[in-house]
């Protein structure tokens, strides 16, 4: 008698980020520590090869500049609970921009060992009030 074939595919994991208002400190250090980890490897292995070294130092340079600019609107986030709508809007928005482009910058190792699928993907929606107003349209 054969047992039942398993699946090929692997199940996604539940997402547990949903939303840009979901975002903390704590999900840009681990996705920071996971990418540092893998650039650095890439610098040492391509060390005297300018070119490689050029490419790995240019992401390194932008994937800081953002999770800088990233924690920088969180803290102020946490800073400002009262603000202005249009500001808290605004800084909204900075944080799911810069949190997917970060998300972008990390994809191509989600099949690695340690990869966040659940967390570290793109965001559609600030929050749930926005996710309903675009299922309305």
């Amino acid at each position: 008698m054969t047992e039942p074939a398993e699946s090929a595919e692997p199940a996604e994991p539940e997402l547990t980020l949903h939303y840009a208002d979901d975002i903390s400190a704590a999900d840009v250090d681990a996705l920071a520590a996971f990418l540092d980890d893998r650039l650095k490897a890439l610098a040492s292995r391509h060390r005297g090869q300018p070119e490689e070294q050029r490419a790995t130092l240019g992401l390194v340079n932008v994937t800081h500049h953002l999770m800088s600019s990233l924690r920088h609107h969180l803290e102020q986030r946490s800073a400002r609970p009262g603000e202005a709508a249009a500001e808290a809007l605004d800084r909204c928005l900075d944080i799911q921009r810069d949190w997917n482009l970060l998300c972008e910058a990390v994809s191509p190792w989600r099949d690695a060992e340690g990869y966040d699928t659940a967390r570290w993907h793109h965001l559609q929606h600030l929050d749930a009030a926005a996710r309903t107003r675009s299922s309305h349209c």
